[in-house]
């Protein structure tokens, strides 16, 4: 019986832990909010604000979708340059239980947005926008990043997810 409990116990806990970097699912995360400094490994950012708009700097969102446009300031705070992409926040419906409910930004289109890809220097300030298309109905967003360490494998492994919560109606 005891054999039995501790498989039962451990197959818990590797079942749950698969679920840790799953927004609701627990593991280890951290909520903030607009203006909030979220402090990672490598950097700290800002979400300065976030609004929905249909258009913006001449694209306009597809019929039943609208744009939200996030102005976010990043920080270096490691001793190294770090390499940034478009895809590094995604953006979730906070409403939705499905990771069908998320997106990335749209790629560069405009020079007010971050660049597909860049390099944040040692101690460098960027500030710029991310452009998100979601479902007109969306209102509420989590913006997340996921901290992903380099540990010999193409995945990595997973660090903490932090969240900035906000409403762009």
């Amino acid at each position: 019986m005891k054999k039995w409990l501790v498989g039962c116990m451990a197959a818990m806990l590797i079942v749950l832990s698969g679920c840790s970097f799953i927004p609701g699912m627990g593991g280890s995360k951290t909520d903030y909010r607009i203006g909030d400094t979220v402090t990672c490994a490598w950097f700290d950012y800002t979400v300065n604000s976030a609004q929905a708009m249909d258009t913006y700097e001449g694209y306009t969102a597809q019929e039943g979708k609208k744009l939200v446009v996030v102005d976010l300031t990043l920080k270096n705070t490691f001793p190294e340059s770090v390499p940034m992409y478009y895809t590094d926040f995604q953006l979730y419906n906070s409403d939705g239980e499905d990771e069908d409910d998320s997106c990335f930004a749209l790629e560069q289109y405009t020079d007010k947005q971050f660049p597909d890809e860049y390099y944040l220097a040692i101690d460098e300030e960027k500030n710029g926008v991310l452009v998100y298309e979601v479902p007109a109905d969306y209102r509420d967003f989590g913006f997340y990043f996921l901290e992903v360490f380099e540990d010999g494998t193409e995945e990595g492994s997973d660090g903490d997810l932090f969240a900035v919560y906000f409403t762009a109606e």
